[in-house]
């Protein structure tokens, strides 16, 4: 069982708006979902970072990034865990004050040239990675490969986009949104599969189709 912030802790964390994030942003934030009134949608929400600490199996000496960290939701988790946790979003300033609420020891970066090459165990890259364009993606996968030693792993979820998974997103109330999706999680393993070599899968929400979402562990190719 991970740490898990209750949603008015949540709800505290977001209390003050900060007027540059507009509410597309916070679309792009999953922060609706985790808000959301039918408790399904948020147990799957918080499942996903569940499958993502089991394929992890984080270890206290462990150095972990995680890319797009959104809200912060999974910071206290790490920070419980691993050994030096760094942290990086277009808007951190949520996650800023959940690490300042809850007294992490969170390293936030504006860029990943900050970490030092071959310095990293692990980077964690939750729903994130479909947000980018192909050719950021490549670059992004490329510095990734050069942040992470030698025995490195890369974790990645990411929606299916399936059919299913767009009746639930028109269920839950959000038809209409997701166009900051440039691509699904099979496309992402595809393009990920040309630089890391895939280890494991996790799918969600159960272990038969149809998935809504995939959690992928993939190492540095010798």
């Amino acid at each position: 069982m991970i740490h898990k912030i209750s949603m008015q802790e949540l709800k505290d964390i977001l209390s003050e708006d900060i007027p540059y994030i507009s509410d597309h942003d916070k679309d792009e934030m999953a922060i609706p979902s985790y808000l959301h009134w039918n408790p399904l949608i948020r147990w799957l929400m918080w499942r996903r970072y569940e499958a993502i600490a089991q394929l992890a199996g984080f270890l206290k000496d462990m150095t972990v990034l995680e890319f797009g960290c959104g809200v912060g939701l999974f910071l206290p988790e790490l920070h419980q865990q691993c050994g030096q946790v760094y942290a990086i979003d277009l808007f951190p300033e949520f996650a800023k004050r959940l690490n300042q609420k809850f007294g992490l020891n969170v390293n936030f970066i504006h860029d990943l040239s900050e970490i030092s090459d071959h310095s990293l165990d692990l980077i964690i890259a939750a729903d994130v990675l479909e947000h980018l364009e192909a050719n950021e993606l490549a670059q992004y996968l490329k510095t990734f490969a050069k942040k992470l030693r030698r025995s490195g792993r890369l974790i990645v979820s990411g929606p299916t986009e399936n059919f299913v998974y767009k009746i639930g997103r028109f269920l839950a109330g959000f038809s209409g949104k997701g166009d900051y999706h440039h691509t699904n999680v099979n496309h992402l393993i595809d393009r990920i599969s040309q630089t890391f070599e895939l280890r494991r899968t996790h799918y969600l929400p159960f272990r038969f189709p149809p998935f809504l979402f995939k959690i992928c562990e993939f190492k540095c190719s010798s």
